[in-house]
């Protein structure tokens, strides 16, 4: 079941955005401050789903289509813990693009799945991050700059994102993003920082 109406994104990592920071504060006021956590998994072959867990309820994101070096999310709601092993078989792992391996049990809290499942298979990460999240609006677009910590190592994000890609390729021309910048997804940038992609030269 699709969540929400799929959106364009562009997103930035780095230690210092302050640029970018400084031209979103002059356009917009800042709207609103959120903190969560969540739980990403991570596998070194996967660029086409964002799989995470917050609040003890699971989505994927699924990358729909590329457009002029945005990317298109479409969320998929996977459920809330516990979790059915079919379910972590037939979804879960599919979407990390592994083999699923045997269970022992035909339910799964959070914990049970992370000790027994995850983090027992050599081709599965696990991404703790923390966030806060401060949302502005640039050309009608969502755009939002965050503090994240990826187990324990600092970086900051923005995004922008709408339905119309032209609009987010406005925003971007009005904050100064070149075409020269990357857009960096997150399951990309913490496979980066967790060592399991190789570093860009613009982040070394």
């Amino acid at each position: 079941m699709k969540t929400t109406v799929p959106r364009f994104e562009f997103r930035i990592f780095g230690q210092n955005l302050e640029t970018y920071e400084v031209r979103i504060k002059e356009m917009s006021k800042l709207e609103k401050t959120r903190e969560m956590k969540s739980i990403y998994l991570l596998t070194a072959g996967n660029m086409t789903n964002n799989i995470k867990i917050r609040g003890e309820i699971m989505d994927i994101k699924e990358l729909e289509q590329v457009y002029e070096g945005l990317e298109q999310w479409s969320p998929f709601l996977v459920g809330e813990f516990p979790l059915k092993a079919d379910v972590i078989k037939n979804v879960v792992f599919p979407a990390m693009g592994i083999e699923s391996p045997v269970f022992a049990r035909k339910e799964y809290t959070l914990e049970q799945m992370l000790d027994e499942v995850i983090c027992k298979d050599p081709d599965l990460a696990v991404a703790y991050v923390k966030k806060i999240r401060y949302a502005y609006t640039v050309s009608k677009c969502i755009t939002e700059i965050a503090e994240v910590t990826i187990n324990g190592a600092f970086m900051k994000t923005i995004c922008i994102e709408h339905e119309d890609p032209e609009k987010v390729l406005k925003a971007k021309k009005r904050l100064g993003i070149g075409d020269n910048i990357e857009n960096v997804n997150y399951p990309l940038a913490l496979k980066r920082v967790m060592g399991l992609a190789e570093l860009p030269d613009s982040w070394k």
